[in-house]
This record gives structure tokens, sequence and C-alpha cells, in this order.
């Protein structure tokens, strides 16, 4: 499996390579997720609070096992591009900016 990219803002500081979370893969019609793992995040400079971007692989594609792996945790979306993940995280922002949250921004 190739490589996906998201971008998180967060107040809990840098996710460490090699963690596994719940991903969200977010397309038109569906929202299927599956575990990930960080292979890297750096910072990004773009956020309202702190912001990294992060390379993530899929680790275990079964959207009914990574909910059961991760019952109550909050998905991080990613995408096949870097371009769709820049996109999404200037989304974000203005959501954030309007509303006080957004889906990639973790307080």
């Amino acid at each position: 499996m190739h490589d996906l990219f998201a971008i998180l803002s967060t107040v809990h500081g840098c996710p460490e390579v090699g963690c596994r979370l719940l991903i969200a893969l977010p397309r038109p019609d569906a929202n299927p997720h599956a575990v990930g793992l960080i292979m890297s995040a750096v910072p990004y400079v773009g956020g309202s609070m702190p912001t990294f971007f992060l390379t993530v692989s899929i680790e275990n594609a079964d959207d009914a096992a990574a909910r059961a792996e991760f019952p109550r945790a909050l998905a991080l979306d990613c995408y096949p591009t870097i371009v769709q993940a820049e996109k999404w995280h200037a989304v974000d922002e203005t959501h954030v900016g309007s509303h006080g949250y957004g889906r990639n921004h973790w307080f």
C-alpha cells in the first residue's frame, strides 16, 4: 500500500513515528476507517496551533477491525496526495476560525 498524508494541528505535541492510530479515508461516498502507522512526522508551518505533516501507512484496512481496536478514538483524516492533505488542512483552519473545531485539529 502506498503512503497517505495528513496535516494534524494539536496541543498534545508531535505524534511519534511508529505510533498506531485510527485513520479515516474520506471519500465523497464513504468514510472508511483503518489502522494506520505513522511513518514520519515533521513540523508544518501554517496552523492555528502546533501543526505537523504526517506520512502514514495502512497497517490494517479492515474498517470493522479498526473501529473495534480503537472504539473511542478520534480518527485522523488521511489523503492519497499531499495536495489533498493541504487542501483539507486549509478547510479545517477556516472551520476552526468560524466554529471552534476542525477534523484534524485535536485540542
